[in-house]
């Protein structure tokens, strides 16, 4: 005879994520679960995606989190999203971020594509020195 089901127990459903907070690890709402990505090898959760109100919808590795429970997705570092601000280390506006670029086989951070006016550049991973309220990167 089954159980029926109440809560959250030990495994959880895809109906169960879908929709939950996102928090980062100072709390903050990084948006709100979209949808899972299995990994088609090992059948497990390599991550999720995300989106924040009017903001385009964004990729969080696995290796990014942390737990999860009845709040919410709650994460071990500040992710980063479209539209987040990028400035040099001594401060100058240097944009927004357009396009996150990760690799295909690892889900690894590779690139961001980051536009100021008319202009985007692109800044490797390597450059990044600080992510928090904006994206701080190597001149």
């Amino acid at each position: 005879m089954t159980q029926p089901h109440e809560g959250f127990s030990k495994y959880w459903t895809p109906k169960q994520f879908i929709g939950k907070s996102v928090f980062d690890n100072k709390g903050q709402d990084c948006g709100k679960i979209q949808s899972l990505h299995i990994d088609p090898q090992t059948f497990a959760v390599s991550g999720i995606m995300a989106k924040k109100r009017l903001a385009k919808e964004y990729f969080i590795s696995r290796g990014y989190f942390k737990k999860i429970n009845e709040s919410g997705l709650h994460l071990n570092s500040i992710p980063i999203k479209p539209h987040d601000k990028v400035v040099d280390t001594e401060g100058k506006n240097m944009g927004k971020v357009i396009k996150i670029n990760l690799n295909s086989e690892t889900n690894k951070l590779e690139s961001l594509e980051v536009k100021l006016g008319f202009k985007s550049r692109m800044i490797l991973s390597g450059n990044i020195v600080g992510v928090g309220d904006k994206i701080t990167v190597k001149s």
